[in-house]
């Protein structure tokens, strides 16, 4: 799992990057089962869009990710039952050991695309009380690639500054379903879930949001980006928001 999210990227990615919604995570806890006993682990857990808004139903979520700076963020978030861990997709059998309560519950959101996907699902699934799922989360489309017209916009900016901007970080349903076919190989059982939500967003919140998506040699134009984009200023910008959810569990 590469690390490219260090500084000023990791404010943006603190600041606008959305948690998953209340409701939303109280149907994940529901559909997987997690106890109030329960470990999560939050692989890939960036700044906690995950790991707080599922803290409240476990015992603690053990958040992981390889870059000090995200940590940085989700610590100051001050969550309650969130601890951090400095790690990627390759410590995993490292947290075999038996923690002081069973694993009910490792989430990936938006992350399992920078790590050994094969060898990731089948290491979480081997982490797992009985009963216990696997939840890798991606959210999309990316704004850029979204279907409104301040997303071409959006997208005809990035364009203009970078080149083709064609990457969808695996949220389309190719991907899932490469995804749902790889478990089905490891002899995990699978399902997903699916729920949408609509967020009215403004100019500069587009372009936070795109900060935390670009490395820091990209950062150093995002004062021309916000120039192009400063047309869409006062616009009603919406932007639509499909969660899906593979849940992996062992069978039987």
């Amino acid at each position: 799992m590469r690390s490219d999210f260090a500084g000023t990227t990791a404010q943006y990615y603190a600041e606008f990057r959305r948690d998953l919604p209340a409701d939303q995570a109280d149907r994940l806890v529901a559909a997987v089962g997690l106890r109030a006993g329960d470990i999560a682990l939050d692989l890939g857990c960036g700044t906690g869009q995950l790991a707080v808004p599922l803290a409240e139903h476990c015992a603690a979520v053990v958040a992981i990710d390889p870059e000090p700076d995200m940590l940085a963020g989700l610590r100051a978030r001050h969550a309650e039952r969130v601890v951090c861990v400095l790690g990627d997709d390759r410590d995993l059998p490292v947290l075999a050991v038996p923690f002081a309560a069973p694993v009910g519950l490792v989430t990936i959101g938006n992350a399992l695309h920078w790590m050994d996907e094969r060898s990731t699902l089948r290491t979480a699934a081997s982490l797992l009380r009985p009963g216990g799922a696997v939840a890798v989360v991606t959210q999309g489309p990316p704004l850029w690639l979204g279907p409104a017209a301040w997303q071409r916009t959006v997208r005809e900016a990035l364009e203009s500054l970078y080149g083709p901007v064609t990457g969808n970080c695996r949220t389309d349903s190719s991907a899932l379903e490469e995804r749902r076919a790889m478990a089905t190989e490891l002899g995990l059982a699978t399902e997903v879930l699916t729920w949408t939500a609509s967020y009215p967003v403004t100019v500069d919140w587009v372009i936070g949001h795109l900060g935390s998506a670009l490395g820091a040699d990209k950062l150093t134009r995002v004062e021309e980006l916000r120039l192009l984009l400063e047309p869409l200023r006062g616009e009603a910008m919406v932007e639509e928001v499909t969660t899906s959810v593979l849940v992996v569990r062992a069978r039987g």
